[in-house]
């Protein structure tokens, strides 16, 4: 059981990383998302969508693109090439973390064809994993946009975001940073007819599956322009919150 520990040990090791993200915009909050926040969430939006989604769908894939997607980043950090980090930089420390744990953990788990997999976009399970994780990178600063933990104007946020082009375009229509999040990331919310072909799925799954990821974000960000996002507490049961310190 040596190396399942370890492996172990290793996806603990996310819970210590801050998502760059949320740092680089000085979202102000007492506690920032890390990357094994992301990684409960991306398994707790399939699991809770999956009764919409195609009863093809093999979730022992989508479960495994889900947990380990990011393991690599237990190794390299969350780098962005926001922070002056080249591409290929990037690529190449990514490619040296999971060739290390491929090796590693060999005998616990196929990390080699779960990661590659993910990246290439192999099949439709690790496309839709990665259309999840897309929208949840919108619905995290929805929620903070709706804290009020964000200040477009912090002369602390780097010129490169700020002033990307998207970024200033959406901001000279009035929009907030939740807008221009949900809007940019929605445009990954999208399956080819060459994809089609290469997952051999049909367009009416297609239109199940690309529908299902939208409307959830889509329904986020509703209750954000409604104001009542954040309105899941207030009809608590108050005899069972005596004891909760935090609410």
């Amino acid at each position: 059981m040596d190396k399942e520990v370890k492996l172990f040990m290793v996806f603990d090791i996310l819970g210590d990383i801050v998502r760059t993200g949320p740092k680089l915009w000085h979202v102000d909050r007492t506690r920032l998302e890390d990357v094994k926040n992301h990684t409960l969430d991306l398994l707790l939006i399939i699991r809770i969508l999956k009764r919409n989604l195609p009863d093809t769908i093999n979730y022992d894939k989508i479960f495994d693109y889900a947990l380990f997607h990011d393991l690599p980043e237990a190794i390299t950090g969350d780098i962005t090439k926001f922070e002056g980090v080249p591409d290929e930089e990037i690529e190449k420390v990514t490619s040296i973390a999971i060739e290390y744990l491929s090796k590693k953990f060999k005998k616990v788990l196929d990390l080699s064809s779960i990661l590659k997999s993910y990246e290439n976009r192999a099949d439709i399970e690790s496309k839709i994993v990665h259309m999840i994780d897309k929208i949840h990178s919108a619905t995290t600063f929805i929620k903070y946009q709706s804290e009020q933990s964000i200040d477009m104007n912090d002369p602390r946020i780097i010129p490169e975001l700020r002033n990307h082009p998207f970024v200033n375009d959406k901001i000279l229509e009035g929009k907030d940073l939740a807008d221009i999040f949900f809007e940019f990331h929605m445009q990954s919310v999208f399956i080819t007819e060459e994809e089609c072909v290469k997952y051999n799925i049909t367009k009416e799954d297609v239109e199940q599956i690309v529908n299902t990821i939208r409307s959830f974000a889509s329904e986020i960000y509703k209750q954000k322009l409604e104001g009542i996002l954040l309105d899941v507490k207030s009809d608590f049961p108050n005899v069972a919150m005596k004891y909760n310190k935090r609410i």
